[in-house]
């Protein structure tokens, strides 16, 4: 259900459901880290409209971890050197971090 085209060479690393927040925006879908980018697959609405959102781990500015409803640390924001501002609801927000700062560091 939740598909992208992924590079020769490329290989995905982590999966998981999620929601995101973006601008006025919310969609449900799965968050994908690889070894070169991260990658939204969602659908807007019904199954009929995919959207996508990706980012290559080289545009991440800056991440921090924050938590929904005041009190659950359930949330990843990503800003991007574009400054956009993409918020990830998602389990496991911490090892996100984790991962996508190890492969950012494996890029630099």
């Amino acid at each position: 259900m939740y598909s992208f085209p992924v590079a020769k060479g490329e290989d995905i690393i982590q999966k998981g459901l999620v929601n995101l927040e973006l601008e006025d925006e919310a969609f449900s879908g799965a968050l994908y880290l690889t070894t070169g980018r991260i990658v939204f697959v969602g659908y807007l609405l019904d199954i009929t409209h995919k959207y996508m959102e990706e980012v290559p781990l080289a545009h991440i500015a800056e991440m921090k971890k924050g938590k929904s409803l005041f009190i659950i640390p359930n949330v990843l924001n990503i800003f991007t050197i574009k400054d956009r501002k993409l918020k990830f609801v998602v389990q496991g927000s911490s090892e996100w971090f984790n991962e996508i700062n190890k492969q950012i560091q494996s890029i630099v």
